[in-house]
């Protein structure tokens, strides 16, 4: 009896105790397109050689919002900035389907990864954003993944 009863403290002590994993980014095919929450998880650059740098920013907390009425928020800007994006084209190097803009507004600080500009956009699994920059004579990506 003693050892049932202790079992069963140890149990619920063991299940009450698990952490839940959760997790920030989406998952499924729930939403579609560009609208919504996304944060820069890695962005990458050449140094002229034919290495890619791999650089983890997910800590930078870099967030941007895409609504649908064509705005976009960003960190880096204290005004609401503007963006067009094409999703027929598929985000290949020089068709520059998304273009984001802030004319009201200059950037708050200069960060290399700022969305400002024109890009490659593609968007991969629903809930995986990866942009290749017009502005970078050598390879440059930003990948970001959707928020809940």
């Amino acid at each position: 009896m003693m050892v049932r009863v202790f079992f069963n403290i140890i149990l619920i002590l063991s299940i009450s105790c698990t952490k839940e994993s959760s997790s920030e980014f989406a998952t499924g095919t729930s939403q579609d397109g560009i609208v919504g929450k996304w944060k820069l998880v890695e962005y990458s650059l050449s140094d002229g050689t034919a290495l890619l740098k791999k650089n983890d920013v997910s800590s930078k907390n870099y967030i941007i919002t895409f609504d649908d009425k064509g705005n976009v928020k960003s960190p880096d800007f204290p005004c609401t900035g503007k963006f067009t994006y094409d999703m027929s084209k598929l985000g290949n190097k020089g068709e520059n389907n998304l273009q984001v803009s802030f004319a009201e507004c200059s950037a708050s600080e200069m960060v290399e990864y700022s969305i400002k500009g024109n890009a490659d956009a593609s968007i991969v699994d629903n809930n995986t954003l990866i942009l290749n920059s017009e502005t970078c004579d050598e390879p440059c990506t930003r990948i970001y993944r959707r928020l809940k």
